[in-house]
């Protein structure tokens, strides 16, 4: 169950199981030397971002033109990318709030800085809205456009997703085409035809080290969920050793960390690399991977003490709601909370009425013993609407429950399939149900 959570922070996955012991991937000698902290600085990016910080700050101290705000904002948000310290966002959606006062509201750059801050905050339908502003004055519609399809993606508007993909993204062969080309064919269940798209992106990209990290990290991502681990581990490598990896650096350590712990069995290295993303980064993102490996060393009393921690941490409002769908979960699975869980899906489904919204909804209904209310939901809002392994998963456990054995078992195995996204104390629970 805790996988599920960790998964929708990590988003690094695959099909082979790491119960059958097989050969190890993570090559100990060659990821050390990026396990520093000299190199986390100098490819990262972090110092100049700084010093951006800093020459901002005193353009701004002697003129408070909305210009140099919008100027400052945009280095806070690359602050937050690299640190994960939320703080920063805060002090990036104030100063665009001002310059959008300013501009009564009037200035689509300035909209289209705060929908893509909202999308960062999680705050899908905000991002919208602050879009379609931007689209109304008529600058740069374009950007508008991939925006308002970013969030679609998001809040499950998919039909209108797919129709700005053909239609409004003329060029069908630039970078800013092919990554949502990729998003969508992965939301459709076309693996290979995700990652042939993604490929062709990156090799768009090769003018900008750090957006050429984020695509081969993204590739990562993909090839695991593919079930090619090796050329998952290949990409992040690839992230690590590019000289501005940018936030991308962080991420692809985070990647092969948890190869090495769900793929390699390697716990000790798994958790060497996350101490070190951990102590680098501000969110508490970390620590339900910790968890997670507790749980599979049989330490439970850690991965409870792990959990209260991200539950305290997460539950803070200055996290604004980007951590509400694990928050769901913990309450319903792990502390019994129902009330708080109950709150919070309401709100998400506000937010975000995606079937995998909808699916997070029936597993807190299936926690609270309404199984015939979670097998209603699953029924109307998941079943054929999305092909992830977690949502095939719960509806497993759940239908078997409800009495429909032949479908649990052909939704498990379908979500066993996915055995290393999942995870082997997922897998374990699947085998024990099937």
């Amino acid at each position: 169950m805790l996988n599920r959570i960790l998964f929708g922070i990590l988003l690094v996955c695959t099909t082979i199981s790491c119960t059958q012991n097989p050969e190890q991937i993570v090559n100990k000698e060659e990821i050390r030397p990026f396990i520093d902290e000299k190199k986390f600085v100098q490819k990262s990016g972090i110092e100049k971002v700084n010093e951006d910080i800093t020459f901002w700050t005193s353009k701004l101290e002697e003129n408070e033109t909305p210009v140099y705000k919008v100027k400052l904002a945009s280095v806070y948000q690359s602050k937050f990318g690299i640190t994960k310290d939320v703080s920063y966002l805060a002090k990036a959606e104030k100063l665009l709030t001002e310059s959008n006062n300013f501009y009564k509201e009037q200035n689509a750059g300035v909209l289209q800085a705060l929908a893509q801050l909202s999308i960062t905050k999680h705050d899908f339908q905000e991002a919208i809205e602050y879009a379609e502003q931007a689209l109304t004055i008529g600058e740069d519609k374009l950007l508008s456009h991939m925006i308002i399809y970013d969030a679609s993606m998001e809040t499950g508007e998919f039909e209108h997703a797919s129709y700005i993909l053909e239609n409004e993204i003329t060029n069908k062969s630039s970078f800013n085409y092919l990554i949502r080309r990729s998003q969508f064919e992965d939301y459709s269940g076309n693996a290979s035809e995700s990652i042939s798209a993604l490929e062709k992106g990156a090799e768009r990209i090769d003018y900008s080290e750090s957006l050429s990290s984020w695509a081969h990290s993204n590739l990562g991502d993909r090839l695991g969920h593919e079930g090619n681990v090796p050329k998952s581990y290949e990409m992040f490598l690839k992230v690590l050793k590019k000289k501005n990896s940018g936030a991308s650096y962080l991420h692809s350590l985070k990647g092969i960390a948890y190869i090495a712990y769900a793929h390699d069995g390697d716990t000790d290295f798994a958790k060497e690399i996350l101490d070190f993303v951990h102590s680098n980064q501000e969110s508490p993102d970390a620590l339900l991977m910790y968890a997670e490996i507790a749980e599979y060393e049989g330490d439970d009393s850690l991965k409870r003490e792990y959990l209260n921690e991200f539950y305290s941490k997460a539950s803070d409002p200055k996290y604004y709601g980007m951590y509400d769908a694990e928050l769901i979960q913990l309450a319903a699975t792990e502390f019994g909370d129902f009330e708080v869980a109950e709150a919070l899906i309401q709100k998400e489904l506000e937010n975000r009425p995606s079937p995998i919204t909808y699916d997070l909804q029936a597993w807190v209904k299936f926690h609270k013993g309404e199984i015939e209310e979670a097998r209603s939901i699953l029924e109307n809002k998941v079943l054929g609407k999305t092909y992830e392994p977690v949502p095939a998963y719960h509806a497993g456990i759940i239908l078997k429950e409800a009495g429909e054995a032949e479908k649990a078992n052909k939704l498990l195995n379908y979500a066993k399939e996915a055995s290393f996204e999942l995870g082997p104390v997922t897998v374990r629970d699947i085998n024990s149900k099937l």
